[in-house]
Protein backbone atom coordinates (compact mmCIF):
# COMPACT_ATOMS: atom_id res chain seq x y z
CA UNK A 1 0.00 0.00 0.00
CA UNK A 2 1.84 3.30 -0.98
CA UNK A 3 0.92 6.72 1.27
CA UNK A 4 -1.55 7.60 -1.71
CA UNK A 5 -3.80 5.09 -1.54
CA UNK A 6 -7.25 5.90 -0.59
CA UNK A 7 -8.46 4.24 2.26
CA UNK A 8 -10.93 4.68 5.13
CA UNK A 9 -8.34 5.20 7.51
CA UNK A 10 -6.45 7.67 5.20
CA UNK A 11 -9.02 10.15 3.50
CA UNK A 12 -12.75 9.22 5.27
CA UNK A 13 -11.77 9.12 8.68
CA UNK A 14 -9.56 12.37 8.60
CA UNK A 15 -12.20 14.29 6.76
CA UNK A 16 -14.69 12.63 9.14
CA UNK A 17 -12.91 14.26 11.92
CA UNK A 18 -11.83 17.69 10.36
CA UNK A 19 -15.81 18.04 9.52
CA UNK A 20 -16.81 17.11 12.74
CA UNK A 21 -14.56 19.45 14.44
CA UNK A 22 -15.93 22.27 11.74
CA UNK A 23 -19.22 21.76 14.11
CA UNK A 24 -18.44 21.47 16.91
CA UNK A 25 -15.05 24.04 17.59
CA UNK A 26 -17.21 27.01 17.27
CA UNK A 27 -19.98 26.05 19.38
CA UNK A 28 -17.71 25.16 22.30
CA UNK A 29 -15.89 28.52 22.02
CA UNK A 30 -18.65 31.19 21.07
CA UNK A 31 -21.11 32.08 24.15
CA UNK A 32 -23.99 30.23 24.76
CA UNK A 33 -26.37 33.01 24.90
CA UNK A 34 -24.75 36.28 23.29
CA UNK A 35 -26.54 38.59 21.71
CA UNK A 36 -23.64 39.98 20.00
CA UNK A 37 -22.58 39.11 16.31
CA UNK A 38 -19.20 40.33 17.14
CA UNK A 39 -18.87 37.83 19.46
CA UNK A 40 -19.66 34.78 17.48
CA UNK A 41 -17.24 36.19 14.55
CA UNK A 42 -14.89 36.05 16.61
CA UNK A 43 -15.71 32.89 18.02
CA UNK A 44 -15.80 31.36 13.97
CA UNK A 45 -12.07 33.37 13.23
CA UNK A 46 -11.09 31.04 16.77
CA UNK A 47 -12.31 27.92 15.44
CA UNK A 48 -10.93 28.04 11.90
CA UNK A 49 -7.54 28.94 13.59
CA UNK A 50 -7.90 26.14 15.97
CA UNK A 51 -9.33 24.20 12.94
CA UNK A 52 -6.27 25.16 10.67
CA UNK A 53 -3.92 23.49 13.73
CA UNK A 54 -5.92 20.47 13.83
CA UNK A 55 -5.64 19.95 9.80
CA UNK A 56 -2.07 20.65 9.79
CA UNK A 57 -1.39 17.80 12.71
CA UNK A 58 -3.72 16.04 10.74
CA UNK A 59 -1.88 16.68 7.41
CA UNK A 60 1.94 15.92 9.19
CA UNK A 61 0.50 12.21 10.31
CA UNK A 62 -0.96 11.62 7.23
CA UNK A 63 2.05 11.91 5.51
CA UNK A 64 5.18 11.56 7.99
CA UNK A 65 7.45 11.31 5.08
CA UNK A 66 6.98 14.30 3.54
CA UNK A 67 7.13 15.79 6.73
CA UNK A 68 10.11 13.97 8.03
CA UNK A 69 12.20 15.34 4.64
CA UNK A 70 11.12 18.63 5.44
CA UNK A 71 12.36 18.52 8.83
CA UNK A 72 15.39 16.79 7.86
CA UNK A 73 16.33 19.32 4.69
CA UNK A 74 14.74 22.78 5.89
CA UNK A 75 13.87 22.59 9.24
CA UNK A 76 10.84 22.64 11.67
CA UNK A 77 9.91 25.99 10.22
CA UNK A 78 9.78 24.74 6.58
CA UNK A 79 8.07 21.38 7.87
CA UNK A 80 5.65 23.57 9.53
CA UNK A 81 4.59 25.82 6.70
CA UNK A 82 4.29 22.11 4.69
CA UNK A 83 1.82 20.98 6.92
CA UNK A 84 -0.35 24.50 7.59
CA UNK A 85 0.01 24.39 3.21
CA UNK A 86 -1.06 20.52 3.33
CA UNK A 87 -4.12 21.81 6.04
CA UNK A 88 -5.76 23.52 3.78
CA UNK A 89 -6.64 20.44 1.51
CA UNK A 90 -8.73 19.98 4.52
CA UNK A 91 -10.31 23.35 4.28
CA UNK A 92 -12.70 21.34 1.42
CA UNK A 93 -14.23 19.14 4.28
CA UNK A 94 -14.19 21.68 7.34
CA UNK A 95 -14.98 24.93 5.79
CA UNK A 96 -18.72 25.19 4.69
CA UNK A 97 -19.51 23.15 7.98
CA UNK A 98 -18.07 25.84 9.74
CA UNK A 99 -19.78 28.71 7.45
CA UNK A 100 -23.22 26.63 8.30
CA UNK A 101 -22.46 26.79 12.03
CA UNK A 102 -21.53 30.20 12.09
CA UNK A 103 -25.23 30.61 9.85
CA UNK A 104 -26.66 28.92 12.50
CA UNK A 105 -24.85 30.72 15.16
CA UNK A 106 -26.07 33.71 14.17
CA UNK A 107 -29.99 32.74 13.58
CA UNK A 108 -29.15 31.73 17.69
CA UNK A 109 -28.00 35.52 18.37
CA UNK A 110 -31.04 36.64 16.35
CA UNK A 111 -33.30 34.14 18.73
CA UNK A 112 -31.98 35.63 21.77
CA UNK A 113 -32.54 39.16 20.79
CA UNK A 114 -35.79 38.24 19.71
CA UNK A 115 -36.98 36.77 23.11
CA UNK A 116 -35.26 39.93 24.62
CA UNK A 117 -37.50 42.28 22.46
CA UNK A 118 -40.46 39.83 23.37
CA UNK A 119 -39.85 40.35 27.23
CA UNK A 120 -39.46 44.03 26.84
CA UNK A 121 -43.01 44.20 25.18
CA UNK A 122 -44.49 41.97 27.40
CA UNK A 123 -43.52 44.03 30.60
Amino acid sequence: MTPDTITLWTTGLPLTIAGALGWAVPRFISPSRTRSHGAVAIAVGAAALVQVLVSAALYAALQPGKFANAAEMGGLLLAIEIAVRGSILFAVAWAPILLLSWFNLAQRVEHWRGKDMADREAS
